[in-house]
């Protein structure tokens, strides 16, 4: 007690003293300094240790599914539309003709074929029933016996020619001329056969051919030289009588004597070349009469068919098809089973060639997609689509894609890919032309699959990766087989079970450290 007095005593003696309170300041402020310093250290000791503690981020591998897809738009379209006008001006000489009849209005039902509007037609409706009866005069059964007739004259005509040039050359020489002709002409066929078709069967056809007309021109060489040694003689050899008297001054008592000579005269080179012309026209009138026969009697005119006659026909015919379009462009006819969706005129119109109906073939529902460029390949043919519509948001129609414009679209001044979908027969008569819908294009997906963060993988190259898996608090690197991946998750195929814990990253606080523990 006594010492502690004395320790006060000193204090009070000394605070007197004018440098007191300068060392005393002096000290007080060292002790501050060192008390706030171990203060600080055991905090960052305490915040290093919490973050050690915080920095591994782990996550439970769990059953899940995975969708790879692209988003766009979409806008309902009919199977099929038309736009039906009027062909040609009417009944009228103007650009425009009078609606005559109008057979139908929005919402019905119309079938292919079927007569939906008429306009006056009064001209064109003359002009196809005289065009029936011209083409029906020169069809009818009087027709068709003249031109059977004319073939019938024609076939003694060329039994005529042909009797007068056998006369003329021989019937031998008429027969192997004939012979050479043909042979000539298949000579000729074997010998484009095999410049079209090279084959040692074409190169053999046409040495045949030409030992074929070797032969028949030998035989015609042949028939010439009997002709002249023995037909000639023997047909044309003829007795000519000559006048002979005395000479001088008549007594009155002389006369003259015939004596007959034999004169070989054959026909001569005009002869022979007017029963050749003869043949030809009488062979070439029967053929062409003929072709008539034939064109009359079925209605088919053979591609090679020439003559007055067939020329004729041919302009009736044309004249009837012709007067046929006319009047088929005054009726409105429904190109295809589908439902009236708009009718732009009524009885008594004026129309020219604008649309006076619209039909849509609403049979199916087609979905028209557009989806944006960096998505396309994610899009192919016969991939699933989800579609939901503006006025249903709380349906989802299904379909797949059919079709893909190989060439992008602008919409709203963006690039995009299109394509079409057909949306499922199921989804009736709800979803009318010119619906929006949202639309998720699947491109692949998995169900009930294992999955891990996307984070969680570590590439080791190209298409193999690893994962750390955390067993007792210790790391242990797993190579894992992946299958589909999204921009959050990954399939995992092999190397991971359920309820596995991984590791899908470190914190920024102790990134370095972090960094080396787990090989990233």
């Amino acid at each position: 007690m006594s010492g502690l007095k004395n320790f006060w005593a000193y204090l009070v003696t000394l605070s007197r003293k004018k440098n007191f309170w300068y060392i005393a300041g002096s000290v007080l402020i060292v002790l501050i300094l060192i008390i706030g310093y171990s203060i600080y250290h055991s905090a960052q000791q305490k915040s290093k240790a919490a973050a050690s503690r915080s920095t591994l981020q782990t996550a439970t591998v769990r059953q899940g599914s995975i969708v790879i897809s692209a988003s766009g738009t979409g806008t309902v379209v009919a199977a099929a539309t038309a736009n039906l006008a009027f062909s040609n001006s009417g009944s009228s000489s103007s650009a425009n003709a009078t609606l005559k009849k109008l057979n139908v209005q929005v919402g019905d039902q119309v079938k292919s074929g079927q007569v939906l509007a008429v306009e006056d037609n009064t001209t064109q409706a003359q002009a196809l029933a005289q065009a029936k009866l011209n083409l029906a005069q020169l069809t009818s059964p009087a027709a068709i016996a003249t031109a059977q007739g004319s073939v019938a004259t024609d076939l003694v005509s060329v039994t005529n020619a042909l009797q007068t040039l056998q006369f003329y050359i021989s019937p031998q020489r008429v027969e192997w001329e004939q012979q050479v002709a043909v042979a000539q002409q298949s000579l000729a066929d074997a010998q484009l056969d095999a410049q079209a078709n090279p084959s040692a069967d074409a190169t053999q056809k046409v040495q045949d051919a030409q030992k074929t007309l070797d032969k028949a021109n030998q035989e015609l060489a042949g028939a010439e030289d009997w002709y002249n040694k023995t037909y000639v003689p023997d047909h044309f050899t003829y007795l000519v009588t000559s006048s002979s008297g005395s000479s001088g001054r008549s007594s009155g008592f002389g006369k003259s004597r015939s004596q007959p000579t034999k004169v070989v005269s054959p026909p001569t080179t005009a002869m022979i070349g007017s029963a050749r012309a003869a043949l030809a026209l009488a062979q070439a009138n029967m053929v062409q009469d003929q072709d008539l026969v034939t064109a009359l009697t079925t209605g088919v005119i053979p591609d090679t068919a020439t003559g007055s006659g067939i020329v004729a026909l041919k302009q009736a015919q044309i004249a009837l098809k012709t007067a046929q379009t006319n009047f088929n462009n005054t009726e409105i006819i429904a190109p295809f089973d589908g439902t009236v969706t708009a009718v732009n005129n009524t009885v008594g119109d004026t129309v020219g060639t604008s649309t006076v109906i619209t039909i849509a073939d609403l049979s199916k529902r087609l979905l028209t997609v557009y989806i944006d460029e960096a998505d396309l390949g994610k899009l192919a043919l016969g991939e699933e689509v989800d579609a939901v519509f503006d006025s249903l948001p709380n349906q989802t129609f299904k379909g797949k894609i059919t079709q893909i414009v190989p060439a992008l679209v602008t919409v709203d001044n963006v690039p995009a890919v299109q394509a079409q979908a057909a949306l499922d027969e199921s989804t009736g008569s709800q979803l009318y032309v010119g619906l929006n819908a949202t639309v998720n294009v699947i491109n692949a997906q998995a169900n009930n699959v294992t999955l891990v963060p996307i984070q969680a993988l570590k590439q080791l190259e190209p298409d193999k990766y690893g994962v750390f898996v955390v067993q007792n608090g210790n790391l242990t690197f797993r190579q894992v087989v992946v299958g589909l991946k999204d921009d959050t998750y990954a399939e995992i195929k092999s190397g991971l079970q359920q309820g596995d814990v991984v590791t899908t990253g470190l914190t920024a606080t102790n990134q370095g450290a972090s960094s080396a523990s787990t090989g990233q």
